[in-house]
């Protein structure tokens, strides 16, 4: 069910995760030769850091391990544990002075690592996950400069901006619609490792004003156990549309929706039917909403450009790329993905990605689209959701946008 985050109490308040069970549940066991147990003291410890193309096999090898070990690891139903490597991981691995397999840590990020351990003549994988202490902040600004840098002097990680802007991104062009003045307000959540603070969390509440403080956005967190449903506002509409509004993020927009353009390259008049974003070669190109891939590769004016069909009579084109992303023709995407990076192939005189967004095959201006929007709450999570963001929206009046940040122990 639903799963509030504030309490009926006032702001601040502080909760702490409960750790999973230490032992993965479908830890396998497998025979290994017999061989004499030592004591941990015995045993030689090595280092072992994943060189590119590295593998499992190759980091015990480097230790005199043989393969038949890693063989046997590798028949266990968790195996991927410790065979899924990446460059730069780094193993620790114990051996007996026999060159027995004794134990290997593998630490996966600073909360989460696997366990090989040796336990009679048998081999087993264990998945250990630290518990995170979980505390409430809040934060308040007013726009003086731009959203990214005032919310930094707010006290804002730059997750947590980049966060606040996806929820807001189909209601608030936070390039173009923000002004000096509007303000935003933030209650989140910041994550704990034995007191040392390993980055934020979820934004539990936002409000972001725009137009001169005259539109007041609301945003509230809907989650289902641990399972995120989604951020709505304090009527239950989801904040979430058919389509985002940009494709890429935190760039400058230098050609519009123009019926009659000269063009730069071709030198003479002609309709641009799409939105150029200027940016670096290599920033990332998002989809703007689920779809299938119908075309990925060369126009003679596109260059690198994409394609994407989005339920029946939408399609959204993405031109000039400098190079495709992972997905490709005929593959379904979900909103966000990266698809590709701006580039300036084809006819373009710099770097920016060519959008064009089509209804039925007609060109629309995508800035000036209304799009619809997705599922509201739904009903069984209707009733609490009600309570719990009308108790939000009240704290969120409560906080003055000149207290900066405050946070919570």
């Amino acid at each position: 069910m639903f799963s509030p985050h504030i309490s009926t109490a006032n702001l601040p308040i502080e909760r702490t995760a409960l750790p999973l069970p230490p032992v993965d549940q479908e830890a396998e066991s497998v025979d290994v030769q017999s061989v004499r147990s030592f004591s941990e003291q015995d045993w030689q410890k090595h280092v072992v850091k994943i060189p590119k193309n590295g593998s499992l096999g190759g980091a015990l090898a480097s230790v005199n391990v043989p393969a038949s070990i890693t063989y046997q690891i590798g028949k266990l139903k968790n195996s991927n544990l410790l065979t899924n490597l990446r460059a730069g991981d780094t193993l620790t691995i114990w051996i007996d002075k026999h060159d027995n397999l004794q134990k290997i840590l593998y630490p996966k990020s600073k909360t989460l690592r696997y366990e090989l351990h040796k336990q009679g003549e048998q081999y087993q994988i264990q998945t250990i996950e630290e518990p995170i202490q979980i505390r409430t902040e809040i934060a308040t600004g007013t726009i003086s400069d731009s959203f990214y840098l005032d919310g930094k002097k707010a006290g804002l990680s730059a997750k947590s901006i980049m966060n606040l802007a996806d929820i807001f991104a189909w209601d608030i062009d936070f390039i173009r619609e923000l002004r000096p003045g509007d303000t935003f307000k933030v209650i989140y959540e910041t994550r704990y490792l034995n007191n040392e603070y390993i980055g934020d969390g979820n934004i539990i509440a936002a409000q972001v004003t725009t137009n001169n403080k005259h539109e007041t956005h609301n945003a509230f967190l809907l989650k289902d156990g641990d399972k995120i449903i989604g951020y709505y506002n304090e009527q239950g509409k989801n904040l979430k549309k058919a389509f985002l509004r940009n494709p890429v993020d935190y760039v400058r927009i230098t050609s519009r929706f123009q019926p009659k353009r000269y063009h730069p390259v071709l030198q003479k008049w002609r309709a641009h039917r799409g939105v150029d974003y200027g940016g670096p070669i290599g920033t990332p190109i998002h989809v703007t909403g689920n779809g299938k891939i119908v075309f990925r590769g060369w126009g003679h004016g596109y260059g690198n450009y994409i394609k994407v069909q989005h339920a029946g009579k939408y399609m959204t084109v993405y031109g000039h790329m400098s190079k495709f992303g992972k997905f490709k023709k005929g593959s379904w995407v979900k909103q966000g993905d990266i698809i590709g990076y701006i580039g300036k192939t084809g006819l373009a005189t710099g770097p920016h990605l060519h959008y064009e967004f089509r209804i039925n095959g007609k060109h629309q201006d995508p800035l000036k689209m209304k799009f619809p929007a997705a599922q509201p709450v739904a009903k069984k999570y209707a009733t609490e959701f009600k309570k719990q963001s009308h108790l939000m929206l009240s704290q969120l009046d409560r906080l003055s946008t000149d207290l900066r940040m405050a946070s919570f122990e």
